[in-house]
């Protein structure tokens, strides 16, 4: 790095740095979806957790978690930050956005997985498809019409993976890095596999805020300059791209309506 870009990021921290250290209060989800992260129980681990830290490392602004039921993020005064978030999951429900969003954090695998071996299982196939309770399966939701599976509501990720594992369910709605992550918990690692012709959303993860935008200029300038350390960060929790894993999913056929 040259002297005079180094001179640029020293200006431009200082321009948008407060002279003192800050402290920004962020409220996140109170569940386990590690390896992206665990706030069930502070201060917290994986993959959100460790780039916090790290935020607070590099700028001195200092983070204090609040864990929040899902539902209680949004709308909150308590709340100065929330994560993780994202604009479609508002505009989806068909809310106004006078929200500030953050660059990217990471990427999620909203995958439909299913029993190792049948991958290539058809929707048509499918009766009845577990999900975890507060989660919203939008890409299942905008197909299900047009098929004739259910949706079993579960208390968490692992009873999802259980009632799959037990043959109770064709199929569960979990992300695919905590499908594995929780496969393995369960002594049954290498069990599962993505639905390649199953409803599949791959969405960022971002931090989001109504009145505090000026802080995104923090954290974003953050994300710019130290990515080289948040990829790293990223390999240590192996958390993979669609185009990584070189996943090639095929978006579910309507069907043909039945012959009289």
């Amino acid at each position: 790095m040259t002297i005079f870009r180094l001179l640029f990021w020293f200006l431009l921290l200082g321009a948008v740095l407060p002279a003192r250290a800050a402290t920004v209060r962020i409220c996140v989800q109170n569940i386990d979806y590690y390896p992206h992260y665990d706030f069930s129980k502070l201060p917290g681990r994986g993959y959100a957790a460790d780039l916090f830290a790290l935020f607070t490392a590099k700028t001195g602004v200092k983070i204090t978690l609040l864990p929040l039921p899902i539902k209680r993020l949004q709308d909150n005064p308590d709340c100065q930050l929330v994560y993780p978030d994202n604009p479609q999951w508002h505009s989806a429900k068909g809310e106004p956005q006078p929200l500030y969003f953050s660059q990217s954090i990471t990427g999620i695998i909203g995958s439909t997985v299913v029993r190792r071996g049948e991958g290539h299982l058809e929707l048509s196939a499918i009766r009845a498809i577990a999900i975890p309770r507060g989660f919203t399966p939008d890409h299942l939701l905008a197909v299900q019409q047009n098929y004739s599976f259910n949706l079993v509501e579960v208390s968490d990720a692992t009873a999802a993976l259980q009632m799959l594992l037990k043959k109770r369910v064709d199929a569960a709605d979990v992300e695919w890095h905590v499908a594995k992550h929780l496969s393995n918990k369960l002594g049954q690692p290498n069990v599962l596999e993505i639905g390649r012709l199953l409803p599949l959303a791959s969405v960022g993860f971002h931090l989001s805020s109504r009145d505090h935008g000026e802080l995104f200029r923090r954290f974003d300038l953050f994300l710019r300059q130290y990515q080289s350390e948040i990829t790293q960060l990223k390999a240590r929790y192996q958390l993979q791209t669609v185009e990584q894993l070189k996943i090639d999913v095929a978006e579910p056929q309507i069907p043909l309506p039945a012959k009289e």
